[in-house]
């Protein structure tokens, strides 16, 4: 029963940000831009989280892919605004002039929308991860694994 509202829970935080998007925009190419700023920045943290973790063979876990989706939002905003920053030092001379002066606003807006997402994907992975493979609760291996041996 916890993994079916896990992944009820985590379908609805993936999907509202679209949703609230969608509903708040009529321009579908801002629109576009938007999702893909949010999602992809996402994503893109877990792929990168995903990739690290397949190549040091360390087990997933929800809380880790929760953090790598916030931490590739996190990259994506320093990138886009440093970069954007560069561009109007470099062209107009000010920072202010690409960016505008709602760059908080966007930022703060950018960070809870992608927590959303990301907290979604996690519950998610949660909801479908199998509870006797690697990462499952029986997979502890070590001293304490077992019971003591009596002789």
């Amino acid at each position: 029963m916890t993994r079916i509202a896990a992944m009820i829970a985590g379908l609805v935080l993936i999907g509202c940000p679209a949703w609230w998007l969608a509903a708040a925009f009529a321009d579908f190419p801002f629109l576009g831009q938007t999702l893909l700023a949010i999602y992809g920045s996402v994503l893109l943290g877990i792929a990168v989280h995903w990739v690290r973790a397949r190549r040091s063979g360390q087990p997933w876990f929800p809380v880790a892919v929760f953090k790598a989706g916030v931490y590739g939002m996190l990259a994506a905003c320093i990138v886009f605004f440093g970069g954007a920053s560069l561009y109007g030092i470099a062209k107009y001379g000010s920072p202010d002039k690409v960016i505008g002066n709602l760059w908080g606003m966007l930022v703060i807006f950018w960070g809870i929308l992608s927590a959303l997402v990301s907290a979604g994907i996690a519950l998610l992975f949660y909801a479908w991860r199998s509870p006797a493979g690697p990462a499952g609760a029986g997979a502890a291996k070590g001293p304490w694994s077992s019971p003591p041996r009596v002789t």
